[in-house]
């Protein structure tokens, strides 16, 4: 970094900074500090003990919380010593310590690619994959620069003049290749004029040299025309995926490497994670197939049984790995699963029922989910396709909608017996009512001739009475 930003940056830096030192002299120039970070490994012994309820912890880890150990029943038990990795990082420059920056993790995160390494006399030379390939490219890259200069200088081969011809007119013939005049004026010399000779004609040798370099460079890398994806001289299937195979053998040690780097990347990133994700948040992930998932990190809840909160998806918890697939990306894979799909299908139609699912699956559609949900409910409908976890819990609830229909049209048809009996029951009752009042209004009406006659009768007693009593005959 320039002096005049070291000086603004590192207010408090010691003079030693800005002294010249001899066996350091490209870390200081007049206008430029050279500042660097300085990583390093220590080891720190710390003291591990084990708690009566199973866990260990670290002794610092235990001072504040002792009372409330004590307090639980937990007591101390065995203790060891053991060596725990601690990463330290520093600014510096060549004389000075600027900065001591606190860090967290046990790895140095600086991941080296190392390409193809090999033993040389002791010492692990490591290569990459152009090295063995710039003679080569040196060749193709002279052959081709020649072949376009003297195609390029063709049109300006130059002309054959005496001084006569151009007299009055120099600046004009010395500008003729950068000058778009459309006249060019000359001067006849004996009734001669300029000429030129005919132009030089590229060599064939270049080309082929050309060519011979571009296979070397292929040869030299193990990188074919077949592995970039170009037409070569493979015609089938199985040629073209024999030639990328042999290129993929032949540089598999440069992706070996790669994935050690991507793997100790890994590794340095799930131990870093844990100490830097130590509070709630809601963090992306994505999925192998690049979809993309919020889910929450460090929640606290409280639980319903004990009453205690406690921590969910806590990424302090347990001990992560890492694992390392090298390969095509999902979007090849799913183009050449699409491919072989559709192959099969075209052979066997009926295989449509069966894997037709997973053909749209593999296919980006517009509409492709909706189709892959149709053909996955016909296909579990009809017992061809077992059905997934979400799926079978909505089977559950038809099944469960179903028979609760099933019971209400049960119940509604008992009751719409029970009505109907109870209408009959109620005719019945009407009808007995009907023939009780009949029956009444009989006997009232019998009663009334009875009472009827009963009076004629007293009346008829009455007369004779009165007959009698005026001494006149009974009739």
């Amino acid at each position: 970094m320039s002096v005049n930003g070291f000086v603004l940056s590192n207010a408090n830096a010691a003079d030693s900074s800005f002294e010249p030192i001899n066996t350091y002299d490209n870390w200081l120039t007049e206008d430029f500090v050279r500042v660097a970070d300085y990583w390093r490994i220590v080891l720190e012994e710390r003291t591990l003990v084990q708690l009566s309820d199973g866990r260990v912890l670290d002794e610092e880890e235990i001072e504040p919380i002792r009372d409330e150990l004590n307090l639980s029943g937990v007591t101390l038990g065995k203790t060891r010593k053991v060596q725990r990795r601690k990463l330290e990082r520093y600014k510096i420059t060549a004389a000075d310590v600027l900065e001591k920056v606190e860090c967290v993790g046990r790895y140095i995160p600086i991941i080296p690619v190392f390409g193809k390494t090999s033993n040389v006399a002791g010492r692990y030379v490591s290569r990459g994959l152009v090295r063995k390939a710039k003679d080569a490219q040196k060749l193709y890259n002279y052959s081709r620069s020649v072949s376009v200069e003297v195609t390029a200088l063709t049109p300006k081969q130059p002309y054959f003049v005496t001084p006569a011809m151009i007299k009055g007119h120099e600046s004009r013939w010395q500008n003729m290749m950068v000058s778009n005049d459309p006249v060019l004026m000359f001067n006849f010399d004996n009734g001669q004029k300029p000429f030129r000779e005919a132009p030089a004609q590229g060599s064939p040798a270049l080309m082929q040299d050309a060519q011979v370099a571009a296979d070397d460079i292929k040869a030299t890398t193990g990188i074919f025309d077949a592995n970039l994806g170009a037409q070569g001289n493979e015609t089938s299937g199985r040629a073209i995926a024999g030639r990328q195979f042999q290129g993929e053998m032949a540089n598999y040690e440069f992706q070996d490497q790669l994935v050690d780097a991507l793997e100790l990347s890994g590794r340095v990133m799930i131990d870093m994670i844990p100490a830097i994700y130590d509070t709630e948040r809601t963090i992306r992930i994505l999925g192998e197939d690049e979809r993309e998932e919020a889910i929450a990190v460090n929640k606290t809840l409280m639980d319903a049984s004990t009453g205690e909160y406690v921590q969910t998806m806590d990424l302090t918890t347990g001990t992560y790995d890492i694992k390392v697939a090298a390969g095509p990306s999902f979007t090849t894979r799913k183009q050449e699963t699409a491919e072989q799909l559709s192959q099969i299908i075209a052979q066997n139609p009926a295989m449509s029922q069966l894997v037709g699912d997973v053909l749209f699956k593999n296919l980006d559609l517009v509409g492709g989910d909706e189709v892959i949900k149709r053909l996955r409910s016909a296909g579990v409908k009809s017992g061809i396709i077992e059905p997934n976890e979400e799926e079978a819990m909505a089977m559950q609830q038809q099944l469960q909608q179903a028979q609760q229909i099933e019971q209400q049209a049960a119940q509604l048809e008992l009751a719409l017996k029970q009505a109907e009996v109870a209408t009959e029951q109620a005719e019945a009752i009407e009808r007995q009512s009907k023939a009780q009042m009949n029956t009444v209004k009989a006997a009232v009406e019998q009663m009334q001739l009875a009472e009827a006659q009963v009076d004629l009768e007293s009346k008829q007693i009455a007369q004779m009475r009165l007959r009698q009593a005026a001494g006149l005959p009974v009739i």
